[in-house]
């Protein structure tokens, strides 16, 4: 049996304690890649979304398009706007993998804006097509689409070809 005296002892349980918390906590200390998101945070309520100027408000219960701004060439019903706001609201994005490039997303192809309950400053989300991919860009940061489709997203508001 190893004799040792009680300050080794105590030495030897602490430095055990403490590799057994690093290995515990292995996965936290890994790199921290981006993964999927959603556009609006959970618990997060939208109540303003702006479609290339087309703007969708909450009305009491219901969604209507502001009748003070630009209408859109189909009006939608009450029941396809809130199936536009719960497609954004349940929108999941993931990163690219790309660096952000003046050159090729500085005229987006639709312009969406986010104003959530409680927070000040909306949400700006520019989608770019660039070599037939669809690219959505939230400050200066690239993502990919993962669900629901853009055409859940835009549909009647923007017309979507695919």
């Amino acid at each position: 049996m190893i004799r040792l005296s009680k300050r080794a002892w105590n030495n030897i349980l602490i430095f055990s304690m403490l590799s057994l918390v690093l290995i515990l906590n292995m996965d936290k200390f890994r790199s921290n890649e981006p993964t999927a998101r959603l556009i609006v945070p959970e618990g997060e309520y939208i109540i303003n979304l702006q479609i290339n100027q087309v703007e969708i408000e909450k009305a009491g219960q219901q969604w209507r398009i502001d009748p003070n701004g630009i209408q859109p060439s189909v009006l939608p019903t009450t029941e396809k706007l809130q199936a536009i706001v719960k497609a954004w609201q349940q929108a999941y994005i993931s990163p690219a993998g790309i660096d952000f490039d003046n050159t090729l997303f500085s005229t987006p192809s639709s312009l969406v804006v986010i104003s959530l309950a409680g927070v000040s400053k909306p949400t700006v989300v520019a989608l770019n097509i660039v070599e037939n991919q669809l690219f959505f860009v939230i400050d200066k940061q690239i993502y990919i689409l993962n669900s629901p489709t853009i055409v859940q997203l835009l549909e009647p508001i923007v017309q979507v070809t695919q």
